[in-house]
């Protein structure tokens, strides 16, 4: 009951903000929101979107996946956005899916602690141990020197760090995505773990610290000096790559998923930012297609003719559009 009472102050604020801003201004603004997760991706592609600041003024609500769909209901978001799966049962609403990524395990262990620089092996007995155990947990004992596997990290047997876990808030796509493909349990309950709300608070994690993100965020993982002892793990013996997520080979892919109204008044202007997103022929894909490469925000674009069949009715609704 509480979650929806937040949900509603939301869509009350988010309504009154777009009132305000549209006065103002005497503009109309596209708004878009939801997944975190999705955010930094989608600030990137608006920022270099040329229709932004023409006929409208593009701007992203994070609120969590599961703010993203009422306020597409209500009229409010042109897109609304989860990190996760979607499947809908409103006939006037359309999924799809924009890009693949990654979620990636990090664990924060000094140099010290560990008997080489390859990245540890993760699966879902180790992290079940990790998240569900009610007692201490020690690094050394999950992650002994294995000679099966000389390629892969161990933590020296002299090492005393106990496991801490970090998790995401509540309605976070990401953590729903945890919870299922990495804990086998989409109810999975851990209240000994510290939540963070963003990437950055995760990988500040203390030593010790094993936790989650978006393989999107590598970027800022890598490119930060404060987070020189946060690594990113395998997963199931498979690294974590853009070509790994594209082709399918990694275990904890997760679509980027978008929704929309086909009744929203802004009809031209979505149709208009779709056809960016989604045709390679818009004179201004190719932004698209940078922001989606490794050094960016490494996603595996999803197009709309997908053999999976997962945009088919996004596909078939805009070539009713054709003059747009």
């Amino acid at each position: 009951m509480w979650q929806k009472r937040i949900l509603g102050s939301l869509w009350i604020m988010t309504m009154l903000i777009i009132f305000i801003v549209t006065f103002v201004n005497n503009k109309p603004y596209f708004i878009m929101g939801g997944s975190t997760s999705v955010s930094p991706l989608m600030h990137t592609l608006m920022d270099g979107y040329p229709e932004n600041h023409k006929d409208a003024d593009f701007t992203y609500n994070s609120l969590g996946s599961d703010a993203a769909i009422i306020p597409v209901d209500k009229g409010m978001f042109g897109i609304g956005w989860l990190s996760k799966e979607y499947t809908t049962s409103n006939p006037n609403q359309i999924s799809f899916v924009l890009s693949l990524d990654g979620m990636i395990l990090v664990y924060n262990l000094p140099p010290s602690e560990l008997g080489n620089d390859n990245p540890l092996n993760f699966n879902q007995e180790i992290v079940k141990k990790m998240y569900l155990t009610n007692g201490n947990v020690y690094w050394k004992d999950l992650f002994p020197q294995d000679p099966a596997h000389p390629n892969e990290g161990w933590v020296k047997p002299t090492s005393t760090l106990k496991v801490t876990t970090y998790t995401r808030e509540n309605g976070s796509g990401t953590r729903d995505v945890f919870n299922e493909k990495v804990l086998g349990d989409k109810t999975a309950y851990y209240p000994q773990a510290t939540t963070v709300n963003s990437s950055t608070q995760m990988f500040s994690m203390a030593p010790g610290g094993i936790g989650y993100s978006s393989y999107s965020d590598k970027k800022q993982l890598d490119s930060n000096p404060s987070f020189a002892n946060v690594y990113m793990g395998n997963w199931e013996h498979t690294i974590p790559t853009l070509d790994n997520i594209s082709h399918k080979r990694y275990g904890l892919a997760r679509p980027f998923t978008g929704v929309i109204n086909e009744k929203y008044k802004q009809i031209n202007t979505l149709v208009k930012f779709l056809k960016f997103l989604f045709y390679p022929s818009d004179p201004n894909h190719h932004i698209v297609d940078a922001a989606f490469s490794e050094a960016n925000y490494a996603q595996a674009a999803v197009p709309l003719d997908d053999h999976s069949g997962v945009n088919n009715k996004l596909d078939t609704w805009l070539k009713n559009f054709p003059e747009v």
